[in-house]
């Protein structure tokens, strides 16, 4: 059963209606102990004197204190108070209903913000201990190294180099995995300059994939460009973009089968061109894929602490190509492979047709 709701108007005259009715009663029995006769008319007079009096004064109250608790309620929100006016005028139901619809905005959203803080708190306090960990695991490393050197190992030449180099190589990871948070600081910061240019998104995809041509003959593994255009021009920071393309294809030659193939491809999607950069490799299962890009997120723990890396790089990728305005996405298929794909914004520049395909086997 819905409780039906009066408004402040029916309030107001639903009482004054009473008073007028308790002051007639009154003032016809104090007639009738006296023994006063007047008319009918007089009573009726007195009822509406009554009645017009306690609705002015109880409107009138009722609507300052209204316009009182008001403020207080919209202080509270955040919200200015723009119908003051129509507050200490009349209090109706429109005004009740954007009272009603603001404080319901603001609800929804502290609702969300809450849930954001949750979110960013639990966040946090992952990032802290994935940090914490990954700091700490070089530190100890060369930090042990440097111990035994010190107890005696530098006596023997040939193990004094191994844990000078050992040690070296986790210095240089900890020193890797600092500048990459504070490049990831720059970026959030918007310290970053991005030098945009016109330039072949192509010809720079072949530079990447001869830097890591030993790489994939290591692993056995065929980089591909899947296109049939000589040269594409986007527009962008080729260095930025250089980064981006180190990332995503190491990545996918480190965590893709042996044997298996790595290929970039392009599309035009009139005034933007979408990279693609796809494996061939194990996937990525779905509960991991909405959170590769974090911060030291690694889908796969015991494999990515064996290949290395500071487990920063896919959030520094992340950052590049949105400081372009421009969106990065993954998706993958366990047993299939995994396809991350990133838009540039297309530069007006002539593009030649022949078919180009690259393999290191």
């Amino acid at each position: 059963m819905i409780k039906r709701q009066f408004s402040p108007n029916t309030i107001v005259a639903f009482t004054s209606f009473i008073v007028a009715i308790v002051c007639a009663a009154l003032f016809a029995a104090t007639l009738h102990l006296i023994e006063v006769k007047v008319p009918y008319y007089v009573h009726l007079l007195i009822l509406l004197i009554v009645f017009g009096v306690s609705l002015g004064l109880f409107r009138y109250a009722l609507m300052q204190f209204i316009y009182a608790k008001l403020k207080i309620i919209y202080k509270t929100i955040g919200k200015p108070l723009k119908f003051q006016n129509e507050i200490k005028a009349n209090v109706n139901s429109n005004v009740m209903r954007s009272v009603e619809r603001d404080v319901g905005e603001w609800a929804i959203n502290k609702n969300r913000q809450i849930r954001e803080l949750r979110k960013l708190e639990t966040y946090r306090k992952e990032f802290v201990g994935n940090v914490s960990h990954e700091l700490r695991t070089p530190i100890f490393n060369a930090q042990g190294y440097i111990e035994t050197l010190l107890e005696g190992a530098m006596d023997d030449p040939i193990k004094g180099k191994q844990y000078l180099e050992k040690a070296l190589s986790n210095i240089e990871r900890l020193d890797a995995i600092v500048s990459d948070l504070l490049e990831i600081s720059k970026f959030e910061a918007g310290q970053i300059h991005l030098d945009k240019k016109a330039f072949d998104i192509i010809e720079l995809t072949k530079k990447v994939f001869y830097q890591y041509q030993h790489m994939a003959e290591e692993n056995q593994s065929s980089l591909v460009v899947n296109t049939k255009l000589k040269q594409l021009f986007v527009w962008g920071d080729p260095k930025r973009i250089t980064q981006v393309l180190e990332n995503l294809i190491s990545n996918s030659i480190k965590y893709g089968k042996k044997a298996g193939t790595t290929t970039v491809s392009y599309y035009d999607l009139d005034e933007q061109i979408v990279i693609e950069v796809s494996d061939d490799g194990p996937g990525i299962a779905d509960e991991n894929l909405s959170r590769v890009f974090e911060r030291f997120y690694r889908a796969d723990k015991s494999r990515a602490r064996k290949i290395g890396g500071s487990g920063l790089g896919l959030s520094i990728v992340k950052n590049i190509v949105e400081a372009h305005d421009q969106n990065i996405t993954v998706r993958s298929e366990l047993g299939v492979g995994t396809t991350f794909s990133f838009t540039l914004e297309k530069a007006l520049t002539p593009v030649q047709d022949s078919i180009t395909t690259i393999k290191t086997d």
